[in-house]
């Protein structure tokens, strides 16, 4: 099943669509879903690289369940307090799949009613069962708003990156670090409302405050050889990581830009603590081929 007929199946079930429905509704949008699931993917992707046991998945394409989720966002935009129920039931109870259809969703819902929808996100993000569903939240759901109206959301979001739990503060990332691709003259800001991350011994949130640094740069990159140069002091194995995957993983066409930034690391390869140590060569060769 393409993504043209899957939309065109779920534009039919959402038809006459009303909130006392949404479990038949959800009911109906998996059966399309699980279609559209390339076969030798049904059985064997449950676990979907995530050790948790109750997040059912049955591998269908991003595309498809993007395509279903824009058909609920279009009639979800006009009617937010009535789709709620549904997008909330999708990510609850209907695992992988579900999750993705919704974070699609909510992102014309935040657009349409933000101080209502922004609230329910940061909830969802709580219960977020590894980085897919956490990034497609940040990126479908939340990131919208941010980019329309940064101004509005820019600083409650970078609260988000001190919160307790670990994918409120990788959504807030994530979405954060993007918004400079869109709005370069954000870039600095960005990057500061990113910097508490730096030194987070959790491997998801040290992973998603390198993306972030690395995608900020393509608004400017100066602010981000900078946020480099202000942890030079830096030791520890957690921070170098993060600073010396800005460079390994830099963007082709950036890199020599950051070629500048060579006698930092080979500072670092002195003075680092040895489990670090792997991370500080792999940034020097990089940065030395650069």
């Amino acid at each position: 099943m393409v993504r043209k007929e899957a939309a065109a199946i779920a534009a039919g079930h959402l038809q006459s669509y009303e909130p006392q429905a949404a479990d038949a509704v959800a009911n109906a949008l998996q059966e399309t879903w699980v279609r559209a699931a390339p076969p030798q993917e049904k059985q064997a992707a449950r676990d979907w690289g995530t050790a948790t046991l109750d997040y059912p998945a049955v591998g269908t394409p991003v595309p498809v369940l993007r395509a279903i989720g824009q058909e609920v966002g279009k009639r979800a935009r006009r009617r937010v307090d009535d789709y709620l129920p549904l997008a909330r039931l999708l990510w609850d109870q209907y695992g992988r799949e579900g999750r993705l259809v919704a974070a699609v969703a909510l992102g014309p819902m935040e657009l349409a009613e933000p101080h209502k929808v922004v609230p329910v996100l940061y909830e969802l993000a709580q219960s977020c069962a590894f980085w897919e569903d956490c990034d497609q939240l940040a990126m479908k759901a939340l990131e919208p708003v941010l980019r329309r109206d940064p101004d509005t959301w820019l600083e409650p979001l970078g609260d988000w990156v001190r919160d307790p739990n670990k994918w409120v503060r990788r959504a807030a990332l994530t979405a954060i670090g993007r918004l400079p691709m869109e709005r370069a003259e954000y870039t600095e800001r960005c990057v500061e409302l990113l910097a508490p991350a730096l030194g987070d011994p959790d491997r998801d949130v040290k992973r998603a405050l390198s993306f972030a640094l690395r995608v900020s740069a393509r608004g400017q990159v100066e602010p981000v050889k900078q946020f480099i140069r202000d942890h030079r002091d830096a030791t520890d194995a957690d921070r170098l990581w993060v600073l010396c995957d800005v460079a390994r993983s830099m963007t082709t066409s950036l890199l020599p830009q950051f070629q500048d930034l060579l006698p930092i690391y080979e500072g670092w390869l002195e003075r680092a603590e040895p489990r670090a140590q792997r991370s500080v060569e792999g940034a020097i060769r990089v940065l030395e081929r650069a």
